[in-house]
């Protein structure tokens, strides 16, 4: 069942539940009202009747007294009284019987048999009695009392004609039911269409999501209203948002992942076909000494290309696989370590590099030791690269804010084009291929600095500008002492 269907039943179903009980109870409530209203009525005017009735026999008997007759009114002269008074009334809906001890009809004008079973006769003297009975298809109401005459005791019942007061009820049942089919078609109209325009939005956002189960990440919701539709949309905006990102993240991951296989496949095929070609060559024995030893040199050459390339490969995995546990440890003890590796390639090129670290000596630092030397010989070993023999670079750690380092290394080399510095990274990325692979590099190095960064809760940054050189600053947020 639609979301629109189930609002407009639900709808239906509580407007049926509080609209017609509600309707009957206000039309009961009407009708017993005006039926009250009718009982109170014919009680007050029956007591009339029979005060009018006691008040002419009175009215005969002090004229009988003043005739100088002093007996009793016999009960034919009281009946007799009693036609007479009575006769004279005329009224459509209004009817009077009288009845004497024995039951005996003494006056009435209701010329419709009643029931031989009649309740409301059985009263004791001052004892008034009512009833509403069907009679002939109309309804009645009857009061009854007993009045007592010259001693001679009467039941006096009123009637009324009360069928207007039911058929009225009867009427306004009918008008109801008729009225509840009326405004049930109106309200199930009125409700089809709102309901409708009420989940028209969500239907935007199955549509929506059906277009991104298809493949359309970049499908959105347009927001008009603020309720909670509007709310909803947003978040359904905002997870979209979400998981483009993170599909363009995993399918970046994954194109660099096939980067970084093509680009392993490829660094190791050039030293193998050259070791396969000149090993191919030495096995036809067809050479002369210096042939010979050249071929071998090559060999070897390539050889340890792959053995570095092994290396670097290796710790890469290493550090995106293993938990390191951090010591404190001295930044002395980090710059001769430092210092004993890379004295024999600044000679090599006759580089000189400048260290400033005056503030920072005496500290200790939490750090893993192997891994930051590690860090920093890479990025000297980059500038050495970079630069020309009689160059100098500058390498300075400094405090920055409460617990950060600053590791800074600057050359005058040759410099990284803006447009490649985010990509130099990535493993394999080679700014200059000829220069890299002249040196016996892979483009491993920044991306072994990068993990390293990133196990010290730092960031690494590279300002670099073609022709005047770079500048890279490592910033660790790690304690000292």
């Amino acid at each position: 069942m639609k979301f629109w269907e189930k609002i407009f039943i639900c709808t239906l179903i509580i407007f049926e539940i509080f609209f017609v009980p509600s309707s009957i109870y206000l039309i009961s409530s009407s009708f017993k009202s005006n039926l009250q209203m009718e009982i109170n009525s014919s009680i007050s005017e029956q007591s009339r009747f029979c005060s009018s009735i006691q008040s002419n026999l009175a009215f005969l008997k002090i004229k009988r007294i003043s005739s100088g007759y002093n007996d009793k009114f016999t009960k034919e002269t009281i009946n007799s009284m009693i036609n007479s008074y009575l006769n004279n009334f005329r009224d459509e809906k209004i009817y009077l019987q009288i009845l004497d001890e024995e039951n005996k009809n003494v006056f009435n004008n209701f010329n419709t048999n009643l029931p031989e079973t009649r309740p409301e006769l059985n009263l004791s003297s001052g004892e008034l009695k009512y009833i509403i009975r069907d009679v002939n298809k109309e309804t009645y109401l009857f009061i009854t009392t007993q009045i007592n005459l010259e001693d001679n005791y009467y039941k006096f019942s009123y009637i009324k004609d009360v069928s207007k007061i039911y058929e009225n009820r009867k009427y306004l049942l009918n008008v109801l039911f008729k009225l509840n089919i009326f405004v049930a078609i109106i309200l199930a109209i009125v409700m089809i269409i709102l309901s409708k325009f009420i989940v028209k939005p969500i239907n935007k956002l199955i549509k929506s999501t059906e277009k991104i189960a298809e493949g359309n990440f970049g499908e959105r919701v347009t927001v008009i209203t603020s309720d909670e539709i509007g709310v909803l949309s947003r978040n359904f905006n905002s997870m979209a948002d979400v998981i483009e990102d993170k599909i363009e993240e995993l399918k970046k991951n994954s194109d660099d992942k096939q980067r970084f296989i093509d680009d392993l496949t490829h660094e190791l095929r050039t030293p193998l076909t050259s070791i396969i070609g000149y090993a191919d060559f030495l096995r036809t024995g067809q050479y002369d000494e210096e042939t010979f030893l050249n071929s071998l040199t090559y060999i070897c050459d390539e050889g340890k290309r792959l053995e570095k390339l092994s290396s670097k490969l290796m710790k890469l995995i290493m550090l995106r696989n293993e938990k390191f546990k951090m010591k404190s440890e001295s930044i002395q003890k980090l710059l001769l370590e430092i210092e004993r590796a890379m004295t024999p390639k600044l000679k090599s090129k006759n580089i000189k590099l400048k260290i400033s670290a005056d503030s920072v000596k005496n500290l200790n630092f939490l750090m893993d030791i192997d891994l930051m030397t590690i860090l920093v010989t890479n990025l000297i070993d980059n500038a050495l690269k970079a630069s020309k023999d009689g160059d100098e670079i500058a390498f300075n750690i400094y405090k920055y804010e409460q617990a950060s380092l600053i590791f800074e290394i600057k050359d005058n080399g040759m410099g990284i084009p803006s447009e490649d510095i985010q990509k130099v990274f990535e493993p394999f990325y080679m700014v200059d291929k000829s220069r890299e692979r002249a040196n016996n590099g892979a483009g491993i190095g920044l991306a072994l600095c990068s993990e390293i960064v990133k196990i010290h809760n730092g960031e690494i940054h590279i300002d670099s500008e073609i022709g005047k050189g770079t500048t890279v600053r490592v910033k660790c947020y790690c304690e000292y002492n």
